[in-house]
């Protein structure tokens, strides 16, 4: 995995259940050590700091206070014996070294900005008490109250009804652009990615295959992977009696295929991908598009130097 996240940016990582984004973003923060994964190598650049290196002391500074998270599960990720409030000022306390009695107020500030009504009540309440797009906004709540520098939100809408999809998704926005915060957004909804992101990370296997910004990744797609998510999504005025799909399994990582690992799957598989993996590449004269795909790359052909990445 090589990319990189710009001050004030969305960058969209997308890709199938299994093909490793939550991994990513649990090893940008450093919560790998109750799963069975480990960090073995690489780096992540945050600030002039590599995340990868300084102590756990350090690293407890950094998280909850510059660097947040809104975790995949937020229905279960509260703590279901402590109330709402004491669990928001936890954090606060931590990092922004307020009093008990600011720390509270800072509390029912944060909810407040992520639109929950009765915010003074609310804190007092236990998670049980609380439909789910509410529980989602008290997440959303805590990784805002400290004012991060970067947010990590991975699949923020999952489990929630349109409507509050919608709602969540206007905060987000109002939220970064009033704080000038960078985020990574991890979903598989091409929806969220259209509407969301600036740029667009596409993974696969655990490796990055393509990365546009949003408008060429939507209007000219490149790696067949790619394509292949596109042509998934239902159109609403369009009759087919099949919904299209790629066909197949994401690979079993510890047994993966020789050669490009889409190969297995892919509708213009040749000789050389079932032999051998082709790079992560640039494919425009800038560099900023990249694509892994051996086809993509003799179209365009090859040339241009790798930019520095902050997470490798």
């Amino acid at each position: 995995m090589d990319f990189q996240i710009r001050k004030g940016e969305v960058l969209g990582l997308v890709g199938e259940s299994g093909c490793g984004k939550s991994v990513t973003s649990l090893s940008i923060m450093r919560l790998l050590k109750d799963t069975p994964g480990k960090i073995v190598g690489g780096s992540v650049a945050f600030e002039g700091k590599d995340l990868t290196k300084i102590e756990e002391k350090q690293m407890r500074q950094i998280r909850g206070k510059d660097l947040a998270m809104i975790f995949q599960e937020p229905m279960t990720s509260l703590n279901p014996v402590l109330r709402i409030g004491r669990q928001l000022e936890e954090a606060i306390t931590l990092h922004l070294k307020y009093g008990k009695k600011k720390a509270k107020e800072h509390a029912v500030q944060s909810l407040r900005l992520v639109g929950i009504p009765r915010a003074e009540e609310v804190v007092n309440d236990y998670p049980h008490q609380l439909s789910g797009g509410m529980r989602q906004r008290v997440m959303i709540a805590m990784a805002m109250s400290c004012h991060p520098k970067l947010l990590i939100a991975d699949e923020p809408t999952t489990a929630l009804d349109v409507t509050i999809q919608a709602q969540i998704l206007d905060l987000m926005k109002k939220l970064k652009s009033e704080q000038g915060m960078g985020m990574l957004l991890i979903t598989h909804d091409l929806g969220v990615v259209a509407e969301m992101c600036d740029r667009v990370v596409v993974m696969y296997a655990g490796r990055v295959v393509e990365e546009a910004s949003v408008e060429e990744l939507f209007d000219d797609p490149q790696h067949p992977y790619t394509k292949g998510l596109i042509q998934s999504v239902p159109k609403l005025r369009q009759k087919v009696r099949r919904l299209a799909s790629i066909p197949g399994n994401v690979p079993d990582l510890s047994r993966m295929p020789q050669g490009c690992k889409f190969a297995p799957r892919c509708p213009h598989v040749t000789d050389i991908c079932r032999e051998q993996e082709p790079e992560l590449l640039p494919v425009d004269q800038m560099g900023h598009r990249k694509n892994r795909c051996w086809l993509a790359q003799g179209e365009a052909g090859k040339g241009g130097g790798a930019d520095e990445y902050s997470v490798g």
